[in-house]
C-alpha cells in the first residue's frame, strides 16, 4: 500500500506500508529504504482528510453504470464514481523523527488500526 512522504526527516518520495511496517527512503537508506515497524511510531495525527474526484474513475463508473442501467446508470456512475479519499497525516517516531505523508483512506486506516492494536496489546 503506497503513501507519499511530503516533508520531515525522510526523503520526499513514495513509501510503502505492508505487514505492519513502513518502508521509507532516507539519506542513509535511499534504496530500498529503511524498514520501520509500526511499534516504533509514537503517535499519528490527522492533518487533513479530503475527497478528490478522479475524472478517469468517474468516466469508468459512468460507462459501467450505463451498461447495467442505461442512461440512469450513466448519471449515477458519473456522480458516485471516481471518488478518492486521501488522508494527510503527521507521524512522530519514538526516536524523535517526524514525517508528513499522504495516503489513501484505506492505507491510513490499516496503518492507524495496526498502531492502535499494538498499543492495546
Amino acid at each position: 500500500m503506497k503513501l507519499t512522504i511530503k516533508a520531515g526527516d525522510f526523503l520526499q518520495c513514495e513509501g510503502e506500508y505492508s505487514n505492519g511496517s513502513l518502508t521509507l527512503k532516507t539519506a542513509t537508506h535511499p534504496s530500498p529504504g529503511e524498514r520501520i515497524p509500526v511499534s516504533r511510531i509514537k503517535n499519528i495525527t490527522v492533518a487533513n482528510h479530503e475527497i478528490n474526484r478522479s475524472l478517469g474513475g468517474a468516466l469508468g463508473w459512468g460507462m459501467a453504470g450505463a451498461l447495467v442501467l442505461g442512461p440512469v446508470g450513466l448519471v449515477a456512475g458519473l456522480w458516485l464514481g471516481g471518488k478518492e479519499e486521501q488522508v494527510t497525516f503527521i507521524a512522530t517516531l519514538k526516536d524523535g523523527r517526524k514525517l508528513t505523508a499522504v495516503a489513501d483512506s484505506r492505507t491510513f486506516s490499516k496503518l492507524n488500526g495496526t498502531l492502535n492494536e499494538r498499543r492495546v496489546s
